[in-house]
């Protein structure tokens, strides 16, 4: 039911605001002090509703401009009541009435702004009037320096927005007040509020001589006192300058704050913290010397000083488990025989579309949703920050499952090995010809890494099946006369592009989206980046799951036909469908 104007609610709601106004000078507080009061509980709720509705709206500094301050309404959904446009005409007739009874500078300025926001007074002496307030609301000692810092802001706004003569006495004030902030090291905020503002010219005007100096001398002593205002301070000193060199002394400044961060901090992960913003912030204003100094203070920090802990879980599994994982492999009779089922097998990373939704359900609800997240790779520095939340989930997801994957096929190959006699590299590769029309090249190498895997040369193994996967890759893809090659760009010579420009174009080719994702996620970034980590030297030692895994992505090239022909078949080939979803084969006849 909406509220009806009665003129008997004016001297009641005007007593209740003053009597909690004079205990608690700002609004929070003072609305905290109204709902405890015994009157207000007696109150009709329809009354009571717009009581409340004086409270929803609050003064917040716009971050992202010279120190603008606005009128809105609360964030917190727990306070909402409604929008300012749906006020009806009764409500803000009761507060036009309230406000001629009130004593509190503190709520007499905010009614007179919200009939100004609300656009129920919009003549300029309105206007005039509302800043007067806001500039006696300031002088109560009581008042806590951040509202102080609000109302001046406030007040500054409305009176640039209209282009008012009272800009300038608002502005006089404003430096009292920050001088006064800067000074005590608590008051840092609100100093900050009204620098910011202070921090352009009038409307329509130029500064006062020494002016800016003085708002830079304030801000640099405010930036010396704190270090929690760094940014604001450097934006805002940016936004002061007034020419070339002093707009470089403001970047310089707020990259050199981030340096000294980083070199006094005694623990691993802040030092870091600190350098990459520093490196960020120095490569965004292109000054090299001092992203190489970022940089090289990055490169000096001890991965050991960052802190990291690696949790483990550990879980009991019967040996049945892994005895119905390798049936497969019940009716093979040959270690060829073998070898084709651990060919044939699915894509490591699993089904792609059930790790999407794998994901999503782990990320529902998840507070890493709203946090700075930052990527470390396994050289110990930092490798993307904020990077996409929802596909950072897939990729620890499909992760999570090529780590598990990697173990199987190590158990397989295991298997494989103890159960047949190992062969000789030559007849691997002569059986993967024979029997696959195989890439002789290719499965002779393919053959060898597998040989050094059951000879427990891990290390070694996975060292030539990286190159292979890519190699292999290349050779598929200039088959099916894909256009690789780059030619020569000025000074960058011809070439063949690298792995990460071959998976795009398998793609498109229709290979299956599950062994897209195992490649990509494999041996690329965002991801496992084995290729990179290996061809870089960042990882010269692999596991016996990690060389399985990557054997496993080698044979998925190394087992086609690629060599080969349609006029080289005896029969043309058969497309079918397999009982794996979406996995094509041929059937030779």
């Amino acid at each position: 039911m909406a509220y009806e104007f009665d003129p008997s609610h004016v001297p009641v709601v005007a007593d209740l605001l003053d009597r909690v106004a004079d205990s608690a000078p700002d609004l929070m507080r003072s609305w905290e002090r109204l709902a405890a009061l015994e009157e207000y509980q007696l109150l009709d709720e329809d009354l009571k509703a717009e009581m409340d509705f004086l409270f929803v709206y609050e003064l917040q500094e716009d971050l992202g401009s010279a120190g603008d301050v606005k009128l809105v309404e609360s964030g917190l959904s727990l306070t909402a009541t409604r929008p300012m446009s749906q006020t009806p005409a009764s409500a803000w007739q009761l507060w036009s009435n309230v406000a001629a009874h009130l004593r509190s500078l503190v709520i007499q300025a905010h009614i007179a702004d919200m009939l100004l926001t609300g656009k129920l007074q919009r003549k300029p002496e309105h206007a005039a009037s509302t800043i007067a307030w806001y500039l006696k609301a300031s002088e109560i000692v009581e008042l806590p320096a951040q509202e102080v810092a609000l109302a001046l802001g406030r007040a500054n706004t409305i009176a640039r927005s209209r282009g008012m003569a009272e800009e300038l006495t608002v502005r006089a004030k404003m430096h009292l007040r920050s001088e006064a902030f800067v000074a005590n090291r608590a008051d840092g905020g609100p100093a900050l509020t009204l620098l910011a503002a202070l921090s352009v010219p009038p409307r329509g005007g130029v500064f006062e001589p020494n002016e800016r100096e003085s708002v830079r001398t304030r801000l640099l002593a405010l930036g010396e006192s704190s270090s929690t205002f760094i940014d604001e301070i450097g934006k805002t000193l940016a936004r002061l300058a007034d020419n070339v060199a002093e707009l470089e002394f403001a970047r310089r400044w707020h990259v050199e704050q981030y340096l000294t961060l980083a070199t006094s901090a005694d623990h691993g992960m802040r030092k870091m913290h600190h350098a990459q913003t520093a490196a960020d912030l120095a490569s965004k204003y292109g000054l090299q010397d001092l992203k190489d100094s970022a940089v090289l203070v990055m490169q000096s920090v001890d991965p050991d000083s960052m802190g990291w802990e690696t949790v483990r879980t550990e879980g009991t599994m019967s040996k049945n488990v892994f005895r119905a994982y390798l049936r497969r492999y019940r009716r093979a009779r040959h270690w060829g025989h073998a070898l084709s089922v651990f060919l044939a097998g699915p894509s490591p990373s699993g089904d792609h579309q059930s790790n999407v939704r794998s994901a999503e359900r782990a990320a529902m609800g998840s507070i890493r949703a709203f946090i700075t997240r930052t990527v470390f790779g396994t050289h110990g520095l930092p490798e993307r920050t904020d990077g996409d939340f929802m596909n950072d989930e897939i990729v620890r997801a499909e992760t999570i499952m090529l780590s598990t994957t990697s173990i199987l096929l190590n158990l397989e190959l295991e298997y494989v090995r103890d159960r047949f006699s190992p062969p000789k590299a030559d007849q691997i590769a002569d059986w993967m010809v024979d029997k696959l029309s195989a890439d002789s090249t290719l499965a002779g190498q393919f053959a060898n890494a597998l040989v050094l895997h059951w000879d427990a040369k891990y290390s070694d193994s996975a060292r030539l099946s990286i190159p292979l996967v890519e190699s292999a890759a290349r050779g598929l893809l200039l088959t099916l006369d894909e256009p690789l090659y780059r030619t020569q760009q000025g000074k960058s010579p011809g070439r063949y592009p690298a792995l990460d420009f071959y998976i795009d174009p398998l793609s498109d080719r229709n290979l299956d989206p599950d062994w897209v994702r195992a490649l990509r996620v494999t041996l690329l970034s965002p991801g496992m980046n084995l290729r990179n980590l290996a061809a870089h030297g960042f990882q010269m030692n692999f596991s016996a799951s990690q060389s399985a895994l990557l054997l496993r992505l080698a044979g998925l090239f190394c087992a086609m036909p690629i060599g080969m022909g349609q006029d080289m078949l005896e029969a043309q080939p058969v497309v079918i469908r397999k009982r794996l979803r979406r996995r094509l084969g041929w059937v030779w006849v």
